[in-house]
C-alpha cells in the first residue's frame, strides 16, 4: 500500500512517499521532495524565493524540487534576461530540480505588456536553456532521467521527463490552459497528444515494474473546481467540465487509472490555491 504525508516548508509542499509501512525505514522507499509552482511572480517576491531556496538546501531530507510551471506573472516580461533571471535562480538549488513550463512563460508572451513575443519562439528558448541536456534534471545538482526527446514522434518536447524511486514512477507532462482562442492550435493539438503518449508511458513503465504508484506533475489544472459531485453538479452541472484543451490528459488519466492498481497523484499549479481532493471518484 502507497501512503503520502503533506506538510509545508514557506509556500513549498514537502511530498513523502511511504511505499513500506511494515519495515523500518529505508532511504530508497521513505523519501521527501519538495513541490512549487506559480512563482516567483514579480521582483518583490524574488527575496521571498531566495529565501525559500535557502530553507530547501538546508533540508538533507529532500530528494529533488519540482517546478509545476509559471516562473512569472502572464503580462511580465518575456524578455531574454528575464527567463534566464529565473533560471539562474533556480540554478541556486543544490538538490536536483525539475521544471515543466507554464502559460506565463511562453505561450502569453504574445501579449504586448509581455513584449508581443512569438511564442514558439520562447518556448524554443525556455527549452535551450532548462533542457540543454533532456536527460537531466533542469537545474541545480544533475540528476539522471528518461526524456520524450527519444520518442521519434515528439522527439521535440524534451520537457517532458520522467524518472523513477521508491516504487514510484515520477513524470512532467507540459501542458498549459488554454484560456482565450488559440493562436497555435496545431501545435496546441501536438502537445496534447504528446502528453497523453507520456503519461501512458509513464502507467506501462509503473506496470512493468510493478511500481506501487505513479506521480504525475502539470501546470494546468483540469479541475479547477472541487467538491461533493453530487452537491456541486446541482448547483453547476458545468463546474466538472474538464479545461478546455486538456480533453485528452482527463481521458487518458481515467482510463490509465482505471486499469493501475496502484495509487496515482496528478500534482498541478496555475489556480494558485492549495487543495487535495479526488477529481475522479
Amino acid at each position: 500500500m502507497l501512503t503520502d504525508s503533506i506538510k509545508f516548508l514557506g509556500a513549498v509542499c514537502l511530498l513523502c512517499f511511504v511505499t513500506s509501512c511494515a519495515a523500518p525505514p529505508d532511504p530508497e522507499t521513505v523519501f521527501e521532495f519538495a513541490i512549487m509552482g506559480d512563482m516567483p511572480y514579480s521582483d518583490a517576491s524574488l527575496p521571498l524565493v531566495e529565501s525559500l531556496i535557502q530553507d530547501i538546501n538546508a533540508d538533507a531530507g529532500l530528494e529533488w524540487v519540482v517546478h509545476v510551471g509559471d516562473t512569472k506573472a502572464g503580462g511580465d516580461s518575456c524578455a531574454d534576461s528575464i527567463l534566464t533571471g529565473r533560471f539562474d535562480l533556480f540554478n541556486t538549488f543544490q538538490k536536483p530540480f525539475f521544471f515543466t513550463p507554464g502559460d506565463n512563460d511562453w505561450y502569453d508572451c504574445s501579449q504586448e505588456n509581455a513584449g508581443g513575443w512569438e511564442p514558439s519562439e520562447r518556448l524554443d528558448f525556455l527549452r535551450k536553456l532548462y533542457y540543454a541536456d533532456p536527460h537531466s534534471s533542469s537545474a541545480g545538482s544533475p540528476m539522471a532521467v528518461y526524456s520524450q526527446a527519444d520518442s521519434p514522434e515528439y522527439a521535440e518536447f524534451v520537457e517532458n521527463q520522467m524518472w523513477e524511486k521508491g516504487g514510484v514512477v515520477f513524470a512532467t507532462v507540459h501542458l498549459v490552459a488554454i484560456t482565450r482562442a488559440s493562436p497555435d492550435s496545431v501545435d496546441a493539438t501536438r502537445r496534447e497528444e504528446a502528453a497523453a503518449q507520456w503519461i501512458a508511458k509513464a502507467f506501462e513503465r509503473a506496470k512493468e515494474s510493478k511500481s506501487k504508484g505513479v506521480f504525475i506533475a502539470t501546470q494546468v489544472d483540469p479541475w479547477p473546481v472541487s467538491g461533493n459531485p453530487a452537491i456541486v453538479g446541482s448547483l453547476c452541472p458545468a463546474c466538472f467540465n474538464v479545461d478546455r484543451g486538456v480533453n485528452q490528459l482527463s481521458e487518458v488519466l481515467q482510463s490509465e487509472t482505471q486499469t493501475f492498481d496502484g495509487q496515482v497523484v496528478l500534482a498541478v499549479g496555475d489556480t494558485h490555491v492549495f487543495r487535495v481532493d479526488k477529481p475522479l471518484y
